[in-house]
C-alpha cells in the first residue's frame, strides 16, 4: 500500500465508482433490478457524502463470469487507481464478478490504492481491508461463482429436455407463436400498411386509418418463401418487392417496420423450424456471418407433419433451392486490390433521410457504399429498399468532383480566418457582459497566489499551528492548482486554434483531393465531415455536417458574411478582407435538413 502522503487526504477523495449489472434484460420488467440497485447505492453514497460516478451493463447478456462483454466494468477498472477515488460500490459482490480469481485481483487493487469495496444492500457490506473481511469477500466470490456454474448447467439440461420434446428454443421464427404447450403454431397478429406508407400495430377489425390493409405475419412469411422459391428472386429483390406490396416484418419488440435483407434471409433459415423439426445446429451455424446453408444435409432434417407450421412441400423446396443457390467461395486470403471509396460510411441517401425525418425514424437512415460494377467504381443505394430514389448508383468522379466543389467554397483565407477570429473574440466578450483580460496575465497572477500560499502552509506547519494531514492536503491542493493554470487555454485561444486547424485541414483537402491518393482524400473526408446527404436523382450534395468541433468554422463562415450579420463598424473595418470573399456561403446553395 503507498505511503499516505503519496494519496489526496480522505476528507478530499469524495468520487464512488458506482456499478450497476443486468445479467440478462428480457422485457420491461427486468428493469426494475438496475433501479432497486441505483437506489440502494445512491443511499450509501449520501450517508457518506459521496459524489456518484456511475458505470452500467444493464443490455443484452451480461454475465459476471466474463469481463470482455462488460464495457462500463473496463472503464470503472481504469478508474480505480486514480487519487480521486474513494470507494468502488455495487449492490452486491455477485455485480461485479462471478469468478473468484477475477474477484481476488480487485481486492488486491482496492487494498494497493486505499479504496473501500462497498456492498450497497442492505445487511452485506463488511470491512474488505481485515483479514476476516477478505476471507469472507472470498467465500462470498467463490459461492457466487458455484451459483453461476450450477444455472449454466440447469439451463442447458432444460434446453436439451425441450428439444426432445420437440419444442423450438429462443424468440418463435417470424410469422410463428407458442401454444399453451409450447409448441409452435402460426401467428395470428399483424399489422396495418397505411395511406402514407408506415405501419401501425392494430386488430383486424379495427383499421387505425382509412384505406389502410391488414396484412398477417404468418401469411408474410409464406408469402417470402413462395416469392424466394418460385419467382427467381434473391435476398434483395424479394424484400423490395414485399416492400412494395406493403407486407409488414417486426422487431424483437412487436413493432412493425419494412423488411430488408437480413429478414428475408432469417425467414428462409428456419425453414426446419416451420417444418416442426428440432436441429442440433446454434443460429450462428444456421446464419452465421458466412451466410451458409450448404452446412446443412437436407436428408438429415426430419419434419414432423403434426408439428408443421407451413406446407412441408415448400419448406422442402425453400431448402432445395438455397442449396441450389449458394456458391462456396473459395478462399483467397485478404483482397490485395481493395478500392478505398473516400466518401464511403459518411454519405447517405436524401430520400431516405426524407422518409426518416417524416416518419421520425432515423432508422430508415441509409448509406449509400461502394460497388464496382462493369469495371466502373460507384457508390450504390443499399439493395431492398424502396425509398423514392429513381437513380441507384452514381459513377465514383461525379460525386467526388461535387464533394471537391464543396470543400473550395468551404475555404477562406489568412484574411478572412483573422476576421473569423476576431469576430469570435468579439462574440464572446458581448455574452459575458465584460472585457476579458489579458489571460497570461491571469495565469501569471493565479500562479503566484498558490506558490504564497505554499510558502505560508509551510510556515504554519513548521510552527505547529496545522496538523500534518493539513498540510499534506494544503500543498497536493495547491500544487494541483499551479499544474492547472500552466496547462490552461483560455476560451479564445482555444476557438482560435481550432479555426485554424480546421482551415488548415480544408486547404489541404483541397490540395489533395486533386492530385492525392483515394486513400489520402478518404481520411481527410472522416476526419473533418460527419455526413452527407446526396439526391442520386439529381447527382448532388444537398446537405452536409462537420464533426462537432468544426461547427463553429462552418457556423462563423456562415453567419459572418451573411448581409446584416456584421455592424457598420466592423464592415468598414474589414472591407479589405471581405474583397474577394463575395462567394455565396455553402448552405445556401444547399437544400435544408429536414424536420420531422
Amino acid at each position: 500500500m503507498p505511503a499516505k502522503s503519496t494519496r489526496l487526504a480522505q476528507s478530499a477523495r469524495k468520487i464512488a465508482l458506482c456499478y450497476i449489472r443486468q445479467s440478462y434484460t428480457r422485457d420491461a420488467d427486468d428493469l426494475n433490478s438496475p433501479d432497486r440497485q441505483r437506489a440502494n447505492i445512491e443511499k450509501v453514497c449520501k450517508a457518506n457524502s459521496w459524489t456518484a460516478e456511475w458505470y452500467t451493463d444493464a443490455e443484452g447478456h451480461k454475465s459476471g463470469r466474463y469481463e470482455s462483454n462488460r464495457p462500463g466494468w473496463l472503464a470503472l477498472k481504469e478508474r480505480i487507481g486514480n487519487p480521486d477515488v474513494v470507494a468502488v460500490i455495487a449492490n452486491d459482490f455477485s455485480r461485479l464478478h462471478r469468478k473468484m480469481a477475477r474477484m481476488s485481483d480487485l481486492l488486491d487493487n482496492c487494498e494497493r490504492f486505499d479504496v473501500r469495496l462497498v456492498q450497497a444492500a442492505p445487511g452485506r457490506d463488511f470491512d474488505t481491508s481485515t483479514p476476516q473481511g477478505r476471507m469472507y469477500a472470498q467465500f462470498v466470490a467463490m459461492y457466487d461463482e458455484n451459483y453461476a456454474n450450477d444455472a449454466s448447467f440447469r439451463q442447458k439440461d432444460s434446453i436439451r429436455h425441450r428439444k426432445e420434446r420437440g419444442k423450438v428454443i429462443g424468440l418463435p421464427p417470424f410469422g410463428t407463436m407458442r401454444d399453451a404447450h409450447g409448441y409452435l403454431m402460426r401467428d395470428t397478429a399483424g399489422a396495418w400498411h397505411l395511406p402514407s406508407g408506415g405501419f401501425a400495430a392494430g386488430e383486424r377489425d379495427a383499421p387505425p386509418l382509412p384505406h389502410a390493409q391488414w396484412h398477417s405475419y404468418a401469411r408474410c412469411a409464406q408469402r417470402i418463401m413462395i416469392l424466394y422459391t418460385f419467382g427467381k428472386r434473391g435476398y434483395e429483390k424479394v424484400a423490395a418487392r414485399m416492400n412494395a406490396d406493403g407486407w409488414p416484418f417486426h422487431d424483437r419488440d412487436g413493432v412493425p417496420r419494412e423488411m430488408n435483407r437480413d429478414d428475408i434471409r432469417r425467414v428462409l433459415s428456419n425453414w426446419p423450424e416451420y417444418g416442426g423439426a428440432i436441429t442440433e445446429k446454434r443460429g450462428h451455424d444456421k446464419q452465421g456471418k458466412n451466410r451458409a446453408p450448404y452446412r446443412y444435409a437436407i436428408n438429415e432434417v426430419h419434419f414432423d407433419p403434426q408439428r408443421a407450421v407451413f406446407p412441408l412441400r415448400l419448406l422442402m423446396k425453400v431448402a432445395q433451392v438455397r442449396v441450389a443457390r449458394t456458391i462456396k467461395r473459395p478462399d483467397h486470403g485478404v483482397i490485395q486490390k481493395a478500392h478505398p471509396y473516400p466518401l464511403r460510411d459518411i454519405t447517405y441517401c436524401y430520400h431516405c433521410e426524407r422518409r426518416a425525418a417524416e416518419l421520425n425514424n432515423p432508422k430508415l437512415r441509409t448509406a449509400i457504399h461502394g460497388h464496382k460494377q462493369y469495371s466502373v467504381f460507384r457508390y450504390r443505394h443499399k439493395e431492398g429498399i424502396q425509398c423514392g430514389s429513381v437513380n441507384r448508383s452514381v459513377p465514383c468522379p461525379i460525386i467526388e468532383d461535387d464533394f471537391g466543389r464543396l470543400v473550395k467554397l468551404l475555404t477562406v483565407g489568412a484574411d478572412g480566418l483573422a476576421l473569423m477570429q476576431e469576430w469570435t473574440i468579439m462574440t464572446e466578450q458581448a455574452q459575458s457582459g465584460s472585457s476579458e483580460g489579458d489571460p497570461e496575465v491571469q495565469k501569471n497572477e493565479a500562479i503566484a497566489l498558490c506558490q504564497r500560499k505554499i510558502d505560508a502552509t509551510i510556515f504554519l506547519f513548521g510552527e505547529g499551528r496545522i496538523t500534518r494531514d493539513e498540510y499534506l492536503y494544503r500543498i497536493e491542493h495547491n500544487e494541483r492548482e499551479i499544474a492547472h493554470w500552466q496547462s490552461r487555454t483560455s476560451d479564445t485561444q482555444k476557438a482560435a486554434l481550432e479555426l485554424a486547424m480546421c482551415m488548415n485541414l480544408l486547404n489541404r483537402m483541397v490540395d489533395t483531393w486533386e492530385t492525392g491518393s483515394a486513400e489520402d482524400k478518404q481520411g481527410l473526408a472522416r476526419s473533418l465531415f460527419s455526413e452527407l446527404i446526396y439526391n442520386l436523382d439529381t447527382r448532388r450534395i444537398v446537405d452536409f455536417k462537420l464533426k462537432p468541433w468544426a461547427e463553429r468554422y462552418l457556423m462563423l463562415r456562415s453567419d459572418l458574411y451573411e448581409e446584416g450579420n456584421v455592424d457598420a463598424d466592423a464592415k468598414n473595418k474589414t472591407a479589405p478582407a471581405l474583397k474577394g470573399m463575395e462567394q455565396d456561403v455553402p448552405l445556401r446553395g444547399f437544400e435544408p435538413r429536414f424536420q420531422p
